[in-house]
């Protein structure tokens, strides 16, 4: 059976991991039904506990706050110092751009062999290239639909306060989420005893 602090961990690498509330690490083995979400800063990570509290008074509850880990390489003037890139809505750019110059390059050469104008060629090119941000949209952004895909919290050298409410009905851990997830600055999980969770929305499961 894997802990909070184990989940933690495996969400946020390389970072340093306080517990605030409770006292006992006991009280942090993941139930199947366990309700997590975390903010930016420990004041509303506070209020955000406080929230889980009201919303399910009878459940066990907790805490923990993510440090970021001291730098042990110095970064490079080149290197981004803000750490972890948010690579899914990253790699959707990245197919936009693409499909971009690949469908306004090819169409632009076609019809410029084939019609031998410049002007005619260009606009062609530029019919195509909006096809391709279509396109590249359609196939990066593929990985969001039903929710299957998640955004990587990105708060470079702020504190991050993951809260959680160990619960063990499937209908109640689903309308706490809900009931929560407007206070939260990220999406709101149900994670099991083994740490693999899911959206409350979907009901998919993700390791």
């Amino acid at each position: 059976m894997a802990s909070l602090q184990e989940y933690v961990t495996r969400q946020f690498p390389q970072h340093d991991i306080d517990v605030l509330e409770p006292r006992t690490d006991t009280d942090l083995e993941l139930t199947d039904n366990t309700v997590v979400s975390f903010v930016v800063g420990n004041r509303a990570g506070l209020d955000l506990l406080s929230t889980f509290r009201r919303s399910a008074p009878n459940a066990r509850v907790a805490a923990v706050e993510v440090r970021p880990s001291e730098r042990s390489i110095v970064p490079s003037e080149n290197e981004d110092r803000d750490g972890v890139v948010d690579l899914p809505v990253r790699r959707v750019a990245v197919y936009v751009i693409v499909a971009l110059v690949v469908f306004g390059v090819v169409a632009t050469v076609i019809a410029w062999a084939i019609t031998g104008s410049v002007a005619t060629a260009a606009i062609y090119g530029g019919f195509a290239a909006l096809i391709g941000v279509f396109v590249g949209a359609i196939v990066g952004g593929s990985r969001f639909a039903g929710q299957r895909a998640t955004t990587q919290p990105h708060a470079p050298g702020q504190r991050i306060t993951v809260v959680a409410a160990f619960l063990d009905d499937d209908a109640e851990a689903t309308s706490l989420a809900t009931s929560v997830g407007p206070a939260a600055d990220y999406e709101v999980r149900i994670v099991d005893h083994s740490g693999a969770w899911r959206s409350p929305a979907t009901g998919s499961t993700e390791p």
